[in-house]
């Protein structure tokens, strides 16, 4: 597409940014949580990134930004992905990977890996989005004292689950010890961490991935196989969702998983989550 302005976020532009990403909410949060909490410009943090817009005339078009960590969010409203591939190539950050709405992703994916023979995907996932309506007339959110906040003196049990989360998944760990320990101890002094405990064991953990003024995006949900099919996620989550409702002011619960990934599909539903669109997870070798 021509005749499209590549445009830094500023001042004067945020709140068109920002109007246009809450259009694309359910597909945004990452875009709209990591500008509220670290700006638009890089910093020292792995979600830190230069914001940008995509114009055509006066109208945004898209809006993408490269983490720190070497990801790539967008939100777009057409294929431009050459614009976005050329505009990142100033960056000092390596590429490693793409997130965001499956329709703006997907055509940058194929267009980096058309112009880079030599790059393959270590994780590509077409992700199953979900939405969940947050109410104080719904009887399913309910605490479970089982469930707690995490705090920081969990981390050597949350640690090893972690890991273990990560290798079921097939990636790759982006982030230093010192990198993990401080994001943990940043969600869980924000209220982002949930886990279940049976005789003072960590059982099973959920978390917000993504954290904003009305809607939380969850991540992390992982039960160990052999504790599976207990109900202990289903406790987790609801005990989380009803502390987002009453503690963070949600309106509105999203996440997504992988669609050949049909023991969470089933749960999710089973929850009373509904399919609302999807998201892209690709990484790179």
């Amino acid at each position: 597409m021509s005749h499209v302005l590549i445009e830094p976020v500023g001042p004067k532009n945020k709140i068109q940014m920002l109007e246009y990403l809450n259009v694309n909410e359910d597909t945004s949060q990452f875009l709209i949580n990591n500008f509220k909490d670290h700006g638009p410009n890089l910093t020292a943090h792995p979600n830190s990134g230069n914001f940008k817009l995509l114009l055509k005339g006066n109208e945004v078009q898209g809006v993408f930004c490269l983490t720190k960590r070497g990801n790539l969010l967008a939100q777009t409203s057409g294929n431009y992905a050459s614009e976005v591939l050329s505009d990142i190539e100033s960056e000092s950050i390596e590429l490693n990977g793409f997130v965001g709405d499956w329709t703006s992703i997907e055509p940058i994916w194929e267009s980096h890996k058309s112009e880079k023979s030599n790059v393959e995907a270590s994780f590509y996932s077409k992700e199953i989005l979900y939405s969940y309506p947050l109410s104080g007339d719904d009887p399913k959110l309910a605490q479970d004292k089982r469930v707690r906040l995490l705090v920081a003196s969990d981390y050597e049990q949350w640690e090893p689950m972690s890991v273990a989360y990560l290798k079921e998944l097939g990636l790759s760990d982006q982030l230093s010890d010192e990198e993990k320990r401080n994001s943990f101890d940043a969600g869980t002094a924000k209220k982002e961490w949930w886990g279940l405990f049976e005789n003072g064991e960590l059982v099973s953990r959920a978390a917000l991935n993504s954290n904003g003024d009305d809607i939380g995006q969850v991540g992390g949900v992982f039960t160990p196989k052999e504790l599976r099919k207990k109900g202990l996620a289903k406790a987790t989550m609801f005990h989380m969702l009803y502390d987002c409702l009453h503690t963070h002011g949600h309106r509105k619960s999203i996440l997504f998983t992988g669609e050949t990934d049909i023991p969470a599909q089933k749960l999710y539903e089973s929850m009373g989550y509904k399919k609302v669109g999807s998201f892209a997870l690709i990484f790179i070798k």
